[in-house]
């Protein structure tokens, strides 16, 4: 069974009676060169476990599988039970999970101790970012992520301030992991054929330092900043200077980091908004909780609608 091409992957397909589902962004990868650069940039060996996220037919699957020691595949749709039970019967390093990641602890997919996992998925467009936060606020220490995700996703991944794509989402991902834009996907290597560009994109998680204060900071700042993209500083903030210990305190740390309030908050880097959320955090013996970096429902980047399927 060649699951990189197209005519037996749909013949697979209708044996099992199985079709892609629009409703939740199934564009299954039928490209064999493609794999290899995705399995590539994931660095697998023997030792590895994996976390994939949308096996779909299994073609992704079946090449983790030969690269790692083990794979926890968790798939939503339980139609392709019958067909993945087929495709993945040789192996016995994968265990299929049904599920809804978004629903599911991933600390709760490995061994409790000694275990530092990678992420390896072709994500599904209309909910990659709230997946890609659930599992970097999880408890996991994640080696690296591999994503294969929507190129305009992609392209605001690695955005520097300035550009156009730089939004909230740039300044999340950048604060909390090294971002690698490794390959752009054409729509052909995907049935059905989506009807824009895909991006292999690679994460290296930091070391997380961040208490849970500045963490509270930090989203607030990047949420309302972005919410208000052509105000500068000052304006931006003035709805949220209770929240981070004042007007007076917000100016000064403002001074104290040389960040001109009359200057566009849109063009803060990640770092300068680390700092001044730092400079807010450790001033403040407020609420402790901390906060969801992303909350569907949030301002522009935080939520998109599913523009890959057909």
């Amino acid at each position: 069974m060649n699951l990189t091409s197209p005519r037996q992957v749909q013949q697979l397909m209708a044996k099992h009676k199985v079709t892609a589902k629009k409703s939740l962004g199934q564009n299954f990868l039928t490209d064999a060169n493609i794999l290899r650069k995705i399995v590539t940039a994931a660095e697998l060996c023997p030792d590895d476990q994996v976390l994939e996220i949308g096996p779909g037919v299994g073609a992704l699957t079946v090449a983790l599988a030969e690269a790692a020691g083990a794979v926890v595949a968790v798939e939503t749709d339980r139609s392709l039970a019958p067909l993945l039970a087929e495709v993945l019967a040789e192996f016995d390093n994968v265990r299929l999970v049904f599920g809804d990641i978004l629903k599911l602890n991933p600390a709760t997919l490995f061994p409790p101790e000694g275990t530092v996992p990678k992420v390896v998925a072709n994500l599904p467009y209309y909910i990659t970012t709230p997946i890609i936060f659930h599992l970097l606020e999880s408890t996991v220490q994640w080696q690296l992520l591999v994503f294969l995700v929507q190129k305009e996703v992609a392209d605001r991944m690695v955005s520097p301030p300035g550009n156009k794509e730089y939004g909230a989402l740039s300044v999340m991902i950048q604060s909390f992991c090294h971002v690698e834009l490794v390959g752009v996907v054409p729509p052909t290597v995907f049935l059905p054929r989506p009807k824009v560009d895909s991006a292999i994109v690679r994460l290296v998680p930091k070391p997380k330092a961040i208490s849970p204060e500045i963490d509270r900071c930090f989203s607030l700042l990047v949420r309302t900043v972005f919410s208000t993209r052509r105000k500068n500083l000052y304006n931006s903030l003035r709805g949220i200077f209770s929240q981070l210990g004042g007007e007076k305190k917000v100016m000064t740390a403002l001074e104290e980091l040389g960040l001109d309030p009359r200057r566009r908050g849109e063009t803060l880097s990640p770092a300068e908004f680390y700092a001044l959320a730092a400079y807010c955090g450790n001033a403040l013996n407020g609420p402790t909780r901390n906060q969801a970096l992303y909350r569907k429902g949030d301002e522009d980047e935080f939520y998109q609608p599913d523009q890959r399927t057909t």
